[in-house]
């Protein structure tokens, strides 16, 4: 098995060990944001590779899609939905942008290691800034998103 499948099995092995470890409670929430993030990372991946931005030379499915699945459907969503549940909420303003930057920021680094020292992913004509700035969007508006959409239904009880 090459570094490349070996990567992709780490990811996976991970994220369903970890997923053992979300409190019954929480799970809800982070699935709710975890498909948020997903739809989001689906459509701007899908614009990055048509625009040739970036290209993922390793695939999962190559004759199905141009993209990474494990990065693009699994990861960057599951990294998102374990924010959602993590992310401080009793704390002040800045501290909740600090949180948010260090997840942004360690989200990235994953990616700049996927970038520099595999074949899953090959930046042609981008930058780990834009990964850093997709990244932060991406969470926002799934957080934005997730906490309206848990809101409406804990209000209406189906949630509680």
């Amino acid at each position: 098995m090459n570094v490349d499948r070996a990567t992709l099995a780490v990811i996976w092995i991970l994220g369903i060990t970890i997923l053992f470890f979300i409190p019954a409670a929480k799970r809800r929430e982070a699935f709710v944001a975890f498909l948020a993030c997903q739809c989001l990372t689906w459509f701007d991946s899908m614009m990055q590779v048509q625009f040739g931005l970036i290209s993922f030379p390793v695939r999962e499915f190559p004759k199905a899609t141009d993209l990474l699945v494990t990065s693009e459907f699994f990861m960057y969503p599951y990294a998102c939905g374990l924010y959602f549940i993590n992310k401080p909420k009793a704390r002040g303003t800045l501290f909740k942008i600090s949180a948010l930057m260090l997840w942004v920021t360690c989200l990235t680094g994953i990616d700049l290691f996927l970038v520099n020292f595999t074949h899953l992913i090959s930046y042609d004509r981008y930058a780990w800034y834009w990964s850093w700035l997709d990244f932060l969007v991406t969470f926002i508006l799934a957080d934005l998103y997730s906490e309206w959409f848990l809101k409406r239904f804990n209000k209406l009880g189906e949630f509680s």
